[in-house]
């Protein structure tokens, strides 16, 4: 019988989750909802992952998720930002169900991976917004960002009414090798027009850091029922973007700062004109969102810098062409990035 704790983790193929389970799957008994078996997670099934098939619509499968777990580590939610329905299932109805489901199996910590996007309609004079900060104009957001913010405040009933122990973080914006968002979004882009808009900064944050912070967060009682944002550097969106430009070998333009701004000022307008929400993050209002609460409750010390982090997606992005026995054991794309510091003897 083993007597690794088990943690339970949803969204197990998505960017997120499948940096976790490589991560712990060498000291932890890893279960993970999935919705469809492919090469990845048999890899991970031979390596002694637990594998359930289903989803957050899925009452039976969540029971089968959590049955056991010490831990629930939930990273799945829909990004679509056009289904106000799919949405509101997945991101809110979906994460109670779940955090309902661990309750019921007497599950330690639910960790609800929120985002920072809830603030995307807040304005601050000075830009500076900490946790202490409730997110403003929500009904102003994208359906993506109004559901994680809806997520939250289901699992905070919960605790309030159900005593669920949980901890909820909010990832800036999140880079690293398989990124949507940041990286194969910009790569298209710059395939298509090899222009770097955006002088303006932003808040990014390495996957692996990231993933460090929700599994201290997990074996922390400071962290217990509070919110925490995780984030890392600023650095400017259009030095982002050039970056990902010279990964893929794609030299980007960037546009003279006086008409960046004005780029940036009609794109945020249009946008806002017409679907009457905030784009999830602004192009106009410069935000910064300090991370020392996690960093007192839980040593949370992000150390994968942007030029480490775009070295590893240099590397990645090298080998991505490369046939499969050429990869390292385990079988994932992703294993062949080095991945951060992991002391093996600080976590249970």
């Amino acid at each position: 019988m083993t007597t690794q704790k088990v943690v339970a983790i949803t969204g197990g193929t998505g960017f997120v989750g499948r940096a976790l389970i490589e991560r712990l799957l060498a000291t932890h008994a890893v279960r993970a909802l999935i919705r469809t078996p492919d090469e990845r997670t048999g890899a991970w099934q031979r390596r002694g992952c637990e594998l359930v098939v289903g989803s957050l619509e899925q009452p039976g499968a969540l029971a089968d998720l959590v049955r056991g777990a010490d831990v629930v580590l939930h990273c799945a939610a829909t990004m679509g930002k056009s289904d106000a329905a799919l949405s509101h299932r997945v991101n809110v109805v979906g994460t109670e169900d779940l955090a309902r489901a661990a309750l019921d199996a007497d599950v330690r910590r639910f960790i609800y991976v929120s985002s920072i996007s809830v603030y995307a309609a807040t304005r601050k004079p000075d830009g500076v917004i900490t946790e202490v900060v409730p997110p403003d104009r929500v009904d102003r957001l994208n359906h993506y960002g109004r559901t994680k913010h809806e997520g939250e405040l289901r699992v905070r009933a919960l605790s309030s009414a159900l005593g669920l122990s949980y901890t909820i973080l909010r990832p800036t914006n999140i880079y690293g090798a398989g990124s949507g968002p940041w990286f194969h979004q910009f790569e298209r882009m710059l395939q298509r027009f090899p222009l770097a808009l955006g002088d303006i900064p932003i808040d990014v944050v390495h996957l692996d850091d990231v993933v460090d912070a929700m599994v201290l967060a997990a074996y922390c009682d400071a962290a217990a029922n509070e919110t925490f944002h995780i984030g890392h550097e600023m650095l400017k969106l259009n030095e982002f973007i050039c970056r990902v430009g010279r990964v893929i070998g794609r030299s980007a333009r960037t546009l003279p700062p006086r008409l960046d701004r004005r780029v940036r000022w009609a794109v945020d307008t249009l946008y806002r004109t017409v679907t009457r929400r905030h784009m999830s993050m602004s192009l106009v209002h410069p935000v910064w969102y300090p991370h020392g609460k996690a960093q007192a409750a839980f040593q949370y010390a992000p150390q994968v810098g942007i030029d480490d982090g775009f070295a590893r997606i240099a590397l990645w992005y090298g080998r991505r062409s490369l046939p499969p026995k050429n990869l390292p054991e385990g079988g994932s794309d992703l294993a062949a990035v080095p991945l951060a510091r992991w002391d093996r003897t600080k976590y249970p």
